[in-house]
């Protein structure tokens, strides 16, 4: 009968068994946050974010620039946020009517390719020349008033008139002092002459031309 475990006995048996299983649970359960934390520093997470930073952005910044693109009414893209630059004005990459006027007042054409722009003198430097009082009779001819003169292709439209396309023929380049050009045609806006070189149309500035 002294051998037979109470049942009171049993139950606080159990309640050891318990509560030592117990803390021995919450003690693993404290070394294993322990090195969960050890192993969470020893991640070096920042770097790869700074790093991702400037490789994310490169193709924001990589357009190429088609330079020989014939930019007019109604274009979009890179090329027309560079002409929008270039000629001062607000830069949204689409050509309407502000980027339009702002051409034909700087440079007297209604298209232009970034290349041809560069290249082409601005409008202002041939203003200040009365070219009204100065324009040769149609028919006249015109010769290079200066070395390396070039002609812009002229397109007619339906009404009849010219426009500068801002390209260059394939004739050769440019000329030089003295060389013959073509006839006198008219004058435009923007201190242009229109010319007839072997029966084909031409623009040229008119401060790069006289009469002979």
């Amino acid at each position: 009968e002294s051998m037979k475990v109470k049942n009171e006995d049993k139950v606080l048996i159990g309640v050891g068994v318990v509560g030592i299983g117990l803390v021995g649970y919450l003690y693993w359960e404290k070394k294993k946050d322990e090195k969960e934390q050890e192993f969470l520093t020893d991640i070096p997470e920042p770097p790869p974010v700074v790093l991702d930073r400037p490789t994310n952005s490169l193709p924001k910044t990589g357009a190429v620039l088609n330079k020989n693109k014939v930019l007019g009414k109604g274009i979009k893209g890179v090329e027309v946020r560079e002409l929008q630059r270039l000629l001062g004005i607000t830069i949204d990459g689409n050509f309407g009517a502000n980027t339009l006027t702002a051409l034909q007042s700087k440079k007297g054409v209604s298209k232009i390719s970034l290349n041809a722009y560069l290249k082409m003198p601005t409008k202002t430097t041939s203003k200040e020349i009365p070219t009204a009082l100065v324009a040769p009779r149609k028919g006249q001819k015109l010769m290079a008033n200066a070395n390396s003169i070039s002609l812009f292709n002229a397109k007619k439209t339906a009404n009849g008139t010219y426009f500068n396309t801002g390209t260059k023929p394939f004739m050769g380049g440019s000329f030089n002092y003295g060389e013959h050009l073509g006839v006198f045609v008219g004058s435009k806006v923007g201190g242009q002459y229109l010319i007839n070189r072997d029966n084909v149309y031409y623009f040229v500035n008119a401060n790069a031309v006289k009469g002979y």
